[in-house]
């Protein structure tokens, strides 16, 4: 039976939002809107109220700048700078800067590095967790980072870019909005940028995971080139973002995406877990389980029966405390947990 012509299809909303945000983010990163920008842009716009509302809110969201103004006053071949907004009251601003200024001596001493010759415009900081070790960490900019088990990362925060280099491990990061001083995330030679925003930020081994918990960031890929001047902020100007990610969106991109996936609340839920120290799986295969545990302890996991590789497990974990894990596999899941030795644990079927 073939479906009916009067029959209105209606948008998808998150198809939507993934394209509004991948929109501003590309123009973001540009800073300028093209004649060639500005069509399709308008093209794209006209499909739909939903879409005009989408590209309104996101651009609101990423920058505090209006795509949509930008684009009513512009001729189709003139090129468009796109502009931000700017502090508004000069007294304001010397009182922030000020108070940051008195939190960082006072609570952040012995922490970042202060060099006299950048006269408080540089601040940078070199933190290290062990194995099953967590830490937070208060950033001059009013910035949260979380840094995972057996993570490592490097802080340099300027009055005009603010540069995390993730160089080992996990770390969740609460974004300061500030839309003149981009917050940049290098990690395996990408980039993930935000302005206020909350993302998790994982180093696989070749490639990187992000997840995004609030607003939006988008994603720029490993090149042989550079993707951004590490004093300034600036993108170059051939490079794009490859994606842009909404809140619940997860996604692992090296040169390219190589997924992106929405996730559900309770998924994204179990995802961030790990910051109040606890693990927690839905099915997942004991293998899976098994890497991911092992992120937390010293201890040597081996599973010896392959046939158990794809055991489906569920259950809440508290970081570090492997023994409640094979507590839980011997009482409901039915393996056989061997202690090989007080480091080294092997898992078989249970006869």
């Amino acid at each position: 039976m073939s479906e009916p012509k009067n029959i209105v299809k209606f948008p998808d909303l998150k198809i939507i939002e993934e394209e509004a945000a991948l929109w501003v983010a590309r123009l973001d990163a540009r800073g300028e809107l093209t004649g060639a920008d500005l069509t399709a842009l308008k093209k794209w716009v006209s499909q739909s109220a939903q879409h005009r509302e989408a590209i309104d809110r996101m651009s609101s969201l990423w920058g505090g700048f209006n795509i949509l103004d930008e684009m009513n006053y512009a001729d189709e071949d003139e090129t468009v700078i796109i502009h931000r907004p700017v502090w508004k009251n000069p007294s304001k601003w010397l009182a922030v800067g000020a108070i940051a200024a008195t939190l960082l001596i006072v609570s952040l001493i012995g922490v970042f590095d202060n060099t006299h010759e950048a006269q408080l415009e540089v601040y940078a900081g070199h933190y290290i967790t062990a194995v099953g070790q967590q830490e937070t960490i208060s950033l001059a900019d009013g910035s949260k980072v979380i840094l995972n088990t057996n993570s490592e990362i490097k802080i340099d925060l300027r009055q005009s870019v603010r540069n995390i280099y993730l160089i080992k491990g996990e770390a969740h990061f609460e974004v300061a909005s500030d839309a003149n001083r981009p917050f940049l995330v290098h990690a395996q030679g990408g980039i993930v940028k935000a302005v206020g925003t909350a993302f998790t930020v994982f180093l696989r081994k070749k490639a990187v995971e992000v997840t995004v918990s609030e607003g939006v960031v988008a994603l720029f890929p490993q090149s042989g080139g550079t993707v951004f001047d590490e004093a300034t902020g600036f993108v170059a100007a051939n490079v794009a973002p490859v994606a842009a990610l909404t809140a619940g969106q997860n996604a692992v991109f090296s040169k390219d995406v190589e997924s992106m996936t929405r996730m559900s609340d309770e998924a994204l839920d179990r995802k961030l877990l790990w910051r109040g120290g606890f693990i927690a799986f839905a099915g997942e295969p004991l293998v899976t389980v098994v890497a991911d545990v092992s992120r937390y302890t010293d201890m040597v996991i081996e599973i010896d029966d392959p046939s158990l590789e794809q055991l489906p497990i569920g259950g809440y974990f508290k970081v570090g405390e492997v023994e409640g894990m094979f507590e839980a596999l011997e009482g409901a899941f039915g393996v056989r947990v061997e202690r090989v030795s007080p480091t080294h644990v092997r898992l078989s079927q249970a006869s």
